[in-house]
């Protein structure tokens, strides 16, 4: 382990001694050589620099390898450039500015090079790098102009090339500019651009000792100042061999912002103004008009930067206030606009009251887990265009939250209803996506309370309300869904201790083998003690549901069901325990290992307890379910299928459960003796569950009529008051033991 940490910076520094060593023996020979040496020294640097760019481009293979290759191309461009300068005897007089064609080349690649990074690097289009480096570019320039460019115009050997060598120093000031930007915009810092800064201020040195050479009578020669070039050469190499180089165009975490740069650049400016009074007075009409120019220019140019900072802080803080407001999917308003929406329609003009529309859509869950979250989105998206379409340019459409939206209006009760039609209208039409045509619908509540929260409230309860009557609804909140939601809210709260004060009862119903009349299965059925009355399932278990309680609820219905069925057995009846399980409880892997303690807790077998699901469990959430039935079914739990025929669930899914027993609903059983068609059905339901083979129980059996037909039926159970209403254990222990006194 240690060995792989130290690598890395092993490696380094073996590169680094290695530069140094290059440099120190280089510059030996260099500075002991004579002319013909130093260029021989200075070419080999050059060239071996120059392939070991070309190298590195190959072995790393960076993304930007075109900004690369342009620094390939500068410094062959720079290696004529400085070998043409420092022997002008092989250049043709008919072309002095040859080496400075080559260097000015070489140039206009580094700045492409940087500046393709900058874009790469950055999120936004942002050219505040290049005007920060313009400004640094004039500012430098005008100081070159007072002290190597000016002086180099009146000096008898002036010529266009001691004059260009003024604007080297300005071009690489500009250069430096770009290149801290770039290492000093992001963390951590990138080695490649460390080297690569190294390179261009050794260039800085270089270019600015020139110009001073070109308006110096003992100066030293060119060859030797072309030494200090050594080092940019083997600078650019080392950035290019370091394998930070691959990461050099790629947006990294920004670092924090820091205003030094732009406090240096500002005082460097005012230094620079106030250094004009001490260099001088103008030598000439054109040196003072130059001078002018530059001036105004950096103070221009100065101005603008300020401007264009305050325009991107203004901006930026309206962006900010945009996405803060907005949803990113969408582009709809978020819910922190609700208040100021609502404010506003309140103080319109515009006849009726605020409505508030709470849309739903229904069914989207199955999209969004049978085609993925992308799709999904794009769902939502789609949705929200057709209900932004459908209102009125006054209105307001908000993402309230997932599929959810909420639309104010400033309408009477028939305009709200209206345009709730005219929503649940456009969603109702198919939704081409990437993955599938989808099809949904939206349910909607209409509330127009006077104040925003209560209606949203009251418009959600609305919206739960026409969702409960079935797809694409609408329901407007009135004084009975206020009573309900009002009820249910009180039912929760009392439900929540209602185990704990003893509240909680479990009633039993007989399950009947049709040929022998024999009760074979008492169905566990919990009943509620509250207010003086006893409640059904109905009445609160889809409230346990929602507020979570189903789970503490369920089990304790288990366990009490367990222990009643050890002393039914123990009072001689031979029956087994069939209990109501929740869908909600059969998400939850938890129940194979609740059932499998307490039947051992008892002392019983699996074959003694059945579980009774309903066909929503088939379309809801198959996956989990079968999970957790399987691993029921494989403990010897016989799984029962609830209320069969009035739900949705297909053959192949129902072959998919382990189901051992089909309870046929007792909607399909009252109307067996007056209606052919539901004796039939009843036949090919017992014909369909033989094939599969399940057996089948006919539940709703009150008349020995039907008790009849259900036995021709050969309908092996049946269940229904004709055989016994639900009733505490007490009573069936009663008649088990006046049964037994009566034989």
């Amino acid at each position: 382990m240690n060995t792989k940490v130290a690598a890395p910076f092993a490696m380094h520094t073996k590169r680094t001694a290695g530069l140094v060593a290059v440099v120190v023996v280089a510059s030996t020979v260099f500075v002991l050589g004579d002319a013909g040496v130093r260029a021989g020294v200075l070419a080999t640097v050059a060239v071996g620099s120059v392939l070991a760019i070309s190298s590195a481009i190959h072995r790393y293979r960076p993304d930007d390898s075109r900004c690369w290759w342009a620094l390939f191309g500068a410094s062959v461009m720079f290696m004529f450039g400085v070998s043409l300068r420092s022997d002008p005897t092989a250049l043709n007089h008919s072309f002095p500015l040859l080496p400075d064609l080559f260097t000015l080349t070489g140039y206009a690649l580094v700045g492409y090079a940087l500046s393709r990074w900058i874009r790469d690097r950055q999120s936004i289009d942002d050219i505040t790098p290049l005007v920060d480096a313009g400004l640094i570019f004039l500012g430098t320039l005008f100081l070159s102009w007072l002290l190597f460019i000016s002086p180099a115009l009146e000096s008898p050997r002036s010529s266009a090339s001691t004059v260009v060598n003024g604007l080297y120093p300005a071009i690489d000031a500009a250069l430096i500019t770009l290149t801290t930007y770039l290492l000093f915009s992001s963390k951590p810092r990138t080695a490649a651009l460390q080297w690569a800064l190294i390179a261009l201020v050794a260039t800085l040195v270089g270019d600015v000792s020139y110009a001073f050479a070109a308006t110096t009578d003992d100066a030293p020669s060119s060859g030797l100042l072309d030494g200090i070039y050594l080092f940019a050469y083997l600078s650019l190499a080392m950035a290019a061999l370091d394998p930070s180089m691959r990461t050099v165009s790629q947006r990294q975490t920004p670092a924090p912002a820091h205003s030094s740069r732009r406090v240096v650049f500002v005082v460097t400016l005012l230094v620079v103004c106030a250094t004009v009074p001490l260099l001088g007075s103008a030598v000439s009409t054109g040196d003072l008009v130059v001078r002018s120019l530059l001036l105004a220019s950096i103070l221009v140019g100065a101005f603008l930067r300020g401007e264009r900072a305050l325009t991107r802080v203004q901006v930026g803080e309206e962006h900010a206030k945009y996405l803060a407001a907005h949803d990113l999917l969408t582009g709809l308003p978020n819910r922190t606009m609700l208040d100021e929406e609502f404010t506003r329609l309140e103080r319109t003009q515009t006849p009726g009251r605020t409505c508030v529309l709470f849309v739903d859509l229904d069914n989207f869950k199955m999209v969004n887990d049978s085609y993925g979250h992308r799709v999904g989105d794009e769902l939502i998206v789609a949705a929200a265009r057709r209900i932004r379409a459908a209102v009125g340019a006054a209105d307001t459409v908000v993402r309230y939250a997932g599929d959810e939206f909420v639309v104010l209006t400033r309408r009477d009760r028939g305009g709200a209803e209206a345009l709730a039609r005219r929503i649940i209208d456009r969603t109702n039409e198919p939704f081409p996506l990437s993955a599938a045509t989808a099809y949904v619908t939206a349910s909607v509540g209409i509330a127009d309370a006077d104040r925003l929260h209560d209606a949203i409230r009251e418009a959600d309860t609305a919206m739960y309300h026409a969702k409960s009557l079935g797809a694409a609804r609408y329901a407007f909140f009135d004084e009975s869904l206020r009573a309900r939601a009002t009820s249910a809210i009180e039912t929760a709260t009392a439900l929540r201790g209602a185990i704990r004060r003893g509240e909680l009862e479990v009633y039993y119903q007989p399950i009947i083998e049709t040929a022998s009349r024999a009760t074979v299965v008492y169905e566990a059925l919990v009943r509620w003690n509250w207010q003086g009355r006893v409640r059904t399932p109905n009445e609160f278990i889809p409230i346990a549901e929602s507020t979570n309680l189903i789970k503490e609820i369920g089990e304790w219905v288990l366990r009490t069901a367990i222990s009643d069925l050890v002393t039914l057995r123990c009072n001689g009846q031979n029956v087994t325990m069939s209990v109501n399980v929740s869908p909600m409880q059969l998400r939850d892997d938890s129940l194979p290992v609740i059932v499998g303690r307490l039947l051992d807790t008892y002392g019983l077998d699996g074959a003694d307890l059945a579980l009774e699901i309903t066909e929503s469990v088939l379309i809801d959430d198959m996956g989990t379910a079968k999970s957790v039935l399987d691993r029921l079914a494989a403990m010897g739990v016989l799984i029962v299928l609830d209320d069969f025929g009035i739900g949705y669930s297909s053959l192949s899914r129902l072959r998919a459960m382990p189901i051992a027993l089909l309870k046929i609903d007792k909607s399909f059983v009252h109307e067996i003796g007056s209606s052919e068609s539901d004796t039939q059905l009843i036949r090919a339901i017992v014909a369909m569950a033989s094939a599969l083979p399940v057996a089948t129980v006919a539940e709703g059996v009150e008349t020995e009529e039907q008790a009849a037909i259900i036995e021709a039926l050969e309908c092996r159970f049946a269940q229904g008051f004709l055989f016994g209403r639900p009733a505490p254990v007490a009573h069936w222990l009663l008649e088990s033991a006046e049964t037994r006194a009566g034989k």
